[in-house]
């Protein structure tokens, strides 16, 4: 292929000329003769080999964006911006094609170096829509304008409308079927989490989580149709390999914006300072996707259980990520789902395959009382969101005749301490969320005491205990390791970090093969970065 720089690109001339040529005779075709019968009705020579990117962006029937033009193709997915002169950039390659059928036989030979062709204006897509239908609107357009005569139907109004966009349907695949790393793998990609048992091994810790922690983040995940994030904090016992999660702590910050990063995690490394709780892992939401790990997750996942090693194997304290669904509408139940998952770095003889997400068993342990920072965190949370647009509306219907009023109550109340069995916690739940649905503004009385750690933590076996020793020999290899470092990253409360903080807030890169297997003394974090966030919605 002949293929030179443009600025930042590269721009391909898509194949040699003459195989190019192929190419346009493919994606003029309009199919069944439409075009050259419209063509004709507008008593006009031009035929549809006349039609490029660049005729329809003039005609105003598309638009440049990003992200706007996609293929798929046995599985896969692809997508491009189309640019303001009619060409298309691959988000995966940052290549520039001259048209759809260049950019189609590219993807389509990346999959299958078999395929010899393809037409492109069959099996692109702008907006979720095949091109092709683009592609008639044009003709309808310009025959409306060179018969002026001729009224608008109401069907060629809808032709030139922009297409409403199409749901993004999210197929979870298996670990053994990624193989290794590519940069044509779609970072959102759903990764099913994988049984200890499945493998032959015992869980190799115990994981409790508070119902207080619980409500906070089922809360949280609730209030908005966007991908919200947050930290868990509890205690580690080391000699019980027991991970206690007492405490949730929302992000009240948009993913998008940086300058508030420092001020919520600043608020958040206080509160756990002044618990004198440890840091033990994060949350965030997939809010209509599966609560399964995404590629970006896994990741993410590895990336911060590094950050969480000690000293030496003794000192490692482990990090989990928990993902909540809560508005999956395949799930037959009104609850969300909500999955804990662990990530181990692939074996030294495979270091270019992807982190396994293991699938973390964990207990819930209701609280005694309703503790006054669960109540805070509802409130402040609750008002964060208040009149932002993609608050839910929880008066409207989520499912038959179901309201999102009635699947938060049915989710929350599970979640209730035992003190609030009688639903005063609930009528000022729904009013900050649904205001006139109950009437109940007074908050319920709460507990000041702190939270007790479960009193009875069960003993975990021994096989259990080797095998946590070979996970931290895997993830950690041999050399010096940086004292322990939180997911906040800041030096007030742990010794100095990297220069680029740790943060589920702030971007990440992949963690290398290499630097998973075998960790320099000097520990730094790539600068170049990626969004942390799943993407789901």
């Amino acid at each position: 292929m002949a293929a030179h720089r443009s600025g930042d690109d590269l721009e391909y001339d898509a194949e040699e000329e003459a195989e190019e040529e192929d190419f346009i005779e493919e994606e003029e075709d309009v199919g069944d003769g439409e075009g050259e019968r419209r063509n004709r009705v507008a008593g006009t020579a031009s035929t549809g080999r006349t039609i490029t990117l660049q005729m329809l962006l003039d005609a105003d029937i598309l638009q440049p964006g990003e992200g706007t033009m996609s293929i798929e193709y046995l599985g896969q997915r692809f997508m491009g911006d189309l640019m303001t002169d009619g060409k298309i950039k691959s988000l995966e390659t940052d290549l520039v094609f001259a048209s759809p059928s260049a950019w189609a036989i590219h993807c389509k030979r990346i999959i299958n170096p078999e395929k010899k062709s393809g037409c492109g204006w069959a099996s692109v897509k702008y907006k979720g829509r095949k091109l092709d239908n683009f592609k008639n609107a044009y003709f309808k357009k310009r025959s409306l304008n060179q018969n002026k005569e001729n009224e608008c139907t109401d069907e060629e109004e809808m032709e030139l409308k922009p297409p409403a966009p199409v749901p993004i349907i999210r197929i979870v695949v298996k670990h053994n079927v990624l193989g290794n790393r590519s940069t044509m793998h779609d970072p959102n990609t759903l990764v099913e989490s994988t049984p200890f048992s499945s493998m032959g091994k015992i869980q190799p810790f115990l994981v409790s989580m508070a119902t207080n922690a619980a409500l906070v983040m089922d809360f949280h995940c609730h209030l908005t149709t966007s991908e919200v994030v947050g930290y868990l904090a509890g205690q580690w016992d080391v000699n019980a390999h027991h991970l206690a999660i007492t405490h949730a702590f929302p992000c009240r910050s948009r993913l998008s914006d940086q300058e508030m990063v420092p001020i919520v995690e600043n608020e958040i490394k206080k509160a756990i300072r002044q618990k004198r709780l440890m840091l033990v892992g994060w949350y965030h939401s997939h809010p209509t996707a599966p609560a399964t790990p995404s590629l970006r997750d896994i990741d993410a996942q590895l990336e911060y259980e590094i950050h969480m090693k000690g000293s030496s194997d003794a000192n490692y304290t482990p990090c989990v990520g928990v993902i909540c669904s809560p508005y999956n509408k395949d799930s037959i139940s009104l609850e969300s789902s909500v999955v804990s998952y662990w990530v181990i770095p692939p074996p030294e003889n495979r270091p270019h395959e992807y982190g396994r997400p293991m699938l973390m068993s964990y207990s819930v342990m209701q609280d005694q009382y309703l503790s006054a920072d669960t109540l805070n965190e509802i409130k402040n949370c609750a008002e964060y969101y208040k009149g932002d647009q993609d608050l839910v509306k929880f008066n409207e219907k989520y499912k038959g005749q179901v309201s999102y009023l009635d699947k938060l109550k049915t989710t929350l109340s599970s979640k209730f301490p035992r003190d609030q069995t009688e639903g005063t916690l609930w009528d000022y739940l729904s009013e900050l969320v649904c205001p006139g649905s109950t009437g109940v503004t007074q908050p319920p009385q709460v507990n000041s005491l702190p939270t007790p750690l479960p009193i009875s933590i069960p003993a975990t076996p021994k096989a259990s205990s080797l095998f946590t020793a070979e996970i931290a020999n895997a993830l950690f290899a041999t050399g010096k390791f940086p004292s322990p470092a939180s997911l906040i990253g800041l030096s007030a409360m742990f010794p100095p970090a990297p220069p680029s903080s740790l943060s589920i807030l702030k971007p990440l890169v992949p963690p290398s093969p290499s630097k998973m297997m075998k960790m320099d003394a000097q520990f730094t974090i790539p600068d170049k970065n990626h969004t942390i966030t799943s993407g789901h919605t």
